[in-house]
């Protein structure tokens, strides 16, 4: 199998992992806040921070397994020559902030570059899961500033069927 294919297939299972272990991860992080807002949940009000605290850490974690895969994936595959080298790396393709300073093989840049691309849909997609939730927890119809559907515009009126 030639370098780019190699790259891709790598790429592709690291994609496959990711998505995975997002998935199953944002799927324990609901759980655990349903069952926290539904028996642990304080009088006090300290839910409107613990919540929301803890949806956020669970995040990072599911992210932060996501870079480990990574990077124990570049540390096995040579592509770095240490443990902290590797997570570097990772980090910087993965947050897509990029990191010059360290000489990447030319035969991982490919699955680097796709690093970035994956990273950056988890982040996206995590994004819309936290305000998704938060915005479920937090707002009512009753509590919420604005009126629903306040400059929505109208429905078009039904029209009826002519019977024939």
């Amino acid at each position: 199998m030639d370098g780019l294919a190699r790259e891709l297939l790598i790429a592709t299972g690291m994609v496959l992992l990711t998505v995975l272990t997002h998935l199953v991860g944002l799927s324990v992080l609901l759980q655990l806040t349903r069952v926290h807002v539904t028996r642990f949940a304080t009088s006090l009000r300290a839910d409107r921070v613990l919540v929301p605290l803890g949806m956020v850490l669970g995040i990072f974690v599911i992210h932060g397994v996501e870079i480990w895969a990574y990077a124990l994936l570049y540390l096995a595959g040579g592509a770095a020559s240490h443990l902290e080298q590797a997570l570097y790396l990772s980090i910087g393709a993965y947050s897509t902030a990029g990191w010059v300073d360290v000489r990447l093989p030319p035969n991982w840049r490919v699955v680097m570059s796709l690093e970035a691309m994956n990273g950056l849909l988890m982040v996206g997609w995590s994004t819309a899961f936290f305000f998704q939730n938060l915005y479920r927890l937090m707002v009512t119809d009753e509590t919420h500033p604005l009126p629903r559907g306040a400059i929505a515009p109208e429905a078009p009126p039904k029209r009826r069927r002519a019977r024939r």
